[in-house]
């Protein structure tokens, strides 16, 4: 492989990333601030709280008092004594507060701020959950971790039994599928395929879903109820309860999925290279093998790259949803309805990062799969 073109491709890779990065962060930045100020303030005032409490605590609240009433003359403002002491304590938490944001550099200009973010992102800097989001203590986990990186890696081996489990299972039935029908359309199968891939696409995911759950839990009882419990640690409860939903996924992807790779397969079939290769008598599995293949190679391992790459990070939202179903897709819901950022930010990052190092490798595969194709 030519180090000259790596090399470029590396360098553009981290040049997208980190603009895309610094895009992510500028979006986020104004409400992440807003709340990470918010906890500073809380902060400031559990510390200021616990320290009255303390033994010293009079002589701390006077302190107070007095560098209130100072800044009250300085600034030639009225002293009001019946309320003084409550107005101090909330000008001191204030104060406290300010000095805490400025040195964290968040009273600086937007881009400043977002490029704080863009590191930290960049060199996975523990961001903290902005709201009630922490860890369940599922797999190797502590309860209570407000880590936003802890709380997602906690539920990618939900979404990688669910939806990585269905997206291999998909490919499995789809490329003999395609395989079949490209060499004989217009068949029985082919036009089942067809007919699989419109039913696929118009039909909504959720419906199917709900329509499976009351047939195989509530009506035959062949799998266990969605709203039962999840625990990760019993693998037998983890598998019975993931297996409607990778049903489901799997039913809903293999029609459309075997009919992309059906037309891929179709349009090589019928190029003049293949009936060359037949018109010279070699057998149908070389033509199959040497030519169809690999020829169609490139998009079909693009389809199965990120079929299975991406949907570690992909979750469905609605999907997981209704089989109450504690993965990536449901995280993001979490984030949304709690109003938590930074999981949002970090989820959205980690998301891109996965997207973009995919492009990467498909970019080498590439080459390798295909000479015809330009190292640009």
């Amino acid at each position: 492989m030519d180090v000259r073109w790596l090399a470029v491709k590396l360098i553009n890779f981290l040049i997208v990333l980190v603009i895309v990065t610094f895009i992510v962060a500028a979006i986020f930045a104004g409400p992440l601030t807003d709340r990470q100020k918010q906890a500073i303030r809380q902060e400031m005032q559990q510390l200021v709280v616990g320290q009255l409490r303390q033994p010293g605590g009079q002589q701390y609240k006077e302190y107070i008092i007095n560098q209130y009433v100072k800044y009250l003359k300085e600034n030639n403002l009225p002293i009001n004594n019946e309320t003084l002491e409550q107005e101090a304590l909330r000008w001191w938490i204030d104060k406290l507060t300010q000095e805490e944001i400025h040195n964290r550099g968040l009273d600086k200009p937007w881009y400043v701020v977002a490029s704080r973010y863009t590191k930290m992102m960049l060199t996975f800097q523990p961001v903290n959950s902005s709201a009630t989001l922490e860890t369940r203590g599922f797999f190797w986990y502590k309860q209570g971790d407000k880590n936003a990186y802890h709380i997602i890696l906690e539920r990618v081996p939900f979404s990688v039994l669910l939806f990585t489990t269905s997206s291999a299972l998909t490919l499995l039935i789809a490329i003999p599928l395609a395989l079949y029908a490209a060499r004989r359309p217009g068949g029985l199968l082919d036009n089942t395929i067809v007919s699989w891939s419109v039913f696929s696409v118009s039909m909504p995911w959720w419906w199917l879903a709900m329509v499976f759950i009351y047939f195989f839990t509530q009506k035959y009882h062949i799998f266990p109820k969605v709203t039962e419990n999840i625990d990760p640690h019993d693998i037998g409860n983890l598998l019975s309860k993931a297996a409607l939903p990778v049903i489901t996924v799997t039913v809903l992807s293999v029609g459309d999925t075997a009919y992309r790779m059906r037309n891929i397969l179709l349009d090589v079939f019928n190029e003049d290279f293949v009936m060359v290769a037949r018109a010279k008598g070699l057998p149908e599995t070389v033509v199959l093998r040497k030519h169809v293949l690999r020829a169609a190679a490139p998009p079909i391992v693009t389809i199965v790259l990120f079929a299975i790459v991406l949907s570690v990070f992909a979750g469905a939202i609605i999907t997981e949803l209704i089989f109450e179903w504690p993965g990536l897709g449901k995280l993001y819901w979490d984030a949304i309805t709690a109003n938590d950022v930074a999981v949002l930010t970090v989820l959205t990052y980690v998301t891109t990062l996965l997207y973009l190092v995919t492009r990467l490798i498909l970019d080498i595969l590439y080459t390798l799969l295909d000479p015809r194709i330009k190292r640009a």
